[in-house]
């Protein structure tokens, strides 16, 4: 497979993008790899403080009416207590986590009780249910330490950032480690 893509991209004939997506850069033949095969190979690494607060906020506003329309539910001490919890969770996993707290926090507000859908009040994601939800996960970055790391630290030596440098309010140059900001 590789050989056939090698031949096709050497003698095609019309201009055409390719785009293509490994998890492990070493498994590939050099010859794909090789200067002049793809213009740029990205990293794309774990999300930092300010794209995990990002994704949180698309998930919640599935759920929770206060994360639509750009809106926000939480304090800035709640988002820094919720994205430390969630340091090494990728986009799948931050999913998970809103799923099981909007399904906990659905049990804790309506439990039994079986309503029209027009008298059920608005959902409402807590901070604490978001907590419990990271608290019964472990995420693939620290089950699999090792083969993560080494696949971030190849991706680093091939490739470019796929992200900025986090310059939000989240971002860890804006998080003391002594608790202050």
């Amino acid at each position: 497979l590789a050989g056939m893509l090698l031949t096709w991209m050497q003698e095609r004939t019309s201009e055409v993008l390719i785009i293509a997506s490994a998890n492990n850069i070493q498994w590939l033949p050099p010859e794909l790899t090789r200067s002049g095969r793809f213009d740029e190979i990205f990293k794309v690494d774990l999300p930092n403080y300010g794209e995990r607060h990002e994704i949180f906020k698309i998930h919640l506003a599935r759920f929770d009416p206060r994360f639509r329309d750009r809106g926000d539910g939480y304090s800035e001490e709640e988002w820094k207590r919720l994205l430390k919890a969630t340091q090494r969770c990728v986009g799948a996993e931050i999913q998970a986590i809103v799923e099981r707290a909007a399904v906990f926090s659905f049990c804790e507000m309506f439990g039994d009780d079986v309503a029209p859908a027009s008298e059920l009040p608005s959902l409402e994601i807590t901070l604490s249910a978001l907590l419990a939800a990271r608290q019964s996960m472990n995420p693939l970055a620290i089950r699999e330490a090792d083969r993560v790391e080494s696949m971030r630290n190849i991706a680093a030596l091939h490739g470019l950032p796929s992200s900025p440098i986090d310059s939000s309010i989240y971002s860890l140059g804006n998080i003391d480690i002594f608790g202050e900001t």
